[in-house]
């Protein structure tokens, strides 16, 4: 059991084109920052990143009872870090959702990853998707996990 977490920049592609690539890339490494390091602060764990995004774990390799309001902790200070830099213009939206999930090193011996895989990973990347810039979109397993520690809004 996993709570998986998702989240990017939004607006990247129009700051980017208004900058050279080594400024570009010192922005965006300063978003990446504030990303990771709630992360990391939680428990959780960066499985990866992708251009101006992140794939994150809470509950493997290493488990906590509480994983569920760890991520959404997690991607509450990810918005507010991303959307308080308030310099360029860019916003973070994540999603997260709790299942089961199989977890571990996936690829060949000449690239490998730690991942993880199942329904639950993919309905993650969808509610960041869906998720507006600067707001955690959490789904329903994710919601009754952590009960009434938040404040929540049913988007239907």
């Amino acid at each position: 059991m996993v709570t998986v977490l998702f989240c990017d920049v939004v607006g990247s592609t129009e700051a980017a084109s208004q900058m050279d690539p080594e400024r570009w890339q010192e922005i965006i490494n300063g978003a990446l920052q504030r990303m990771i390091e709630p992360v990391y602060r939680y428990g959780g764990v960066v499985a990866r990143l992708m251009g101006d995004g992140l794939l994150a774990f809470f509950g493997a390799p290493i488990a906590h009872e509480d994983d569920p309001e760890r991520a959404i902790r997690a991607g509450l200070d990810i918005v507010a870090g991303v959307d308080g830099d308030g310099v360029h213009g860019l916003s973070a939206r994540v999603g997260i959702n709790t299942g089961l999930v199989l977890v571990g090193e996936v690829g060949t011996d000449q690239m490998a990853e730690y991942t993880a895989m199942g329904t639950a990973v993919n309905v993650a990347a969808r509610m960041e998707q869906t998720a507006e810039p600067g707001t955690v979109h959490v789904a329903e397993a994710t919601r009754m996990a952590t009960g009434d520690r938040f404040e929540w809004a049913d988007l239907g």
